[in-house]
């Protein structure tokens, strides 16, 4: 059998070198945002606010959806003001697009804030992960606390932002 007419020299299934960070698989998505909700949540139910907190994830290069690592970054070592220049989604993706331009192990970012609530609309908890695939979101509603709790958090499905 004869190959030579698909031309094999430049294979456009040799990616190396082409990327920064791993593709990320919808198993680190899903891990990603459960390691989120849980701490979370546990601070939602003592009382506590959220307001523009970033943070990185390291997942494992072989095992899809293992979660090696986690670490709050600082907006103000990234440039950014204070937490509320992060409402604005045209910098909070250029936030993003920085901290992926750097050669790292984590590659993954999150962005967790608090929204309040607006007309018939719950109070809701945003967050906002982005990688070099892509960027997904969930919004999860806040309600009213039973016995010691302050307030609970939801769990909500998580959605793919467009990209423009």
């Amino acid at each position: 059998m004869d190959l030579s007419h698909f031309g094999m020299d430049s294979s456009f299934h040799d990616h190396r070198g082409g990327r920064r960070h791993r593709f990320m698989e919808s198993a680190d998505i899903n891990a990603a945002f459960r390691e989120l909700f849980r701490p979370l949540r546990a601070n939602i139910r003592r009382g506590m606010t959220i307001d523009g907190q970033l943070y990185a994830f390291e997942m494992d290069s072989c095992v899809p959806g293992q979660l090696l690592g986690g670490s709050w970054l600082a907006p103000g070592t990234h440039g950014v003001d204070g937490p509320a220049a992060l409402d604005e989604p045209a910098r909070r993706r250029a936030l993003f697009a920085q901290l992926l331009a750097v050669e790292r192990s984590a590659a993954l970012f999150a962005y967790v804030t608090e929204r309040a609530p607006s007309g018939t609309r719950p109070g809701v908890l945003y967050v906002e992960l982005a990688s070099v695939d892509g960027r997904f979101a969930a919004e999860h509603p806040l309600r009213p606390g039973r016995g010691w709790h302050v307030r609970d958090l939801l769990q909500a499905p998580a959605r793919r932002l467009a990209l423009a």
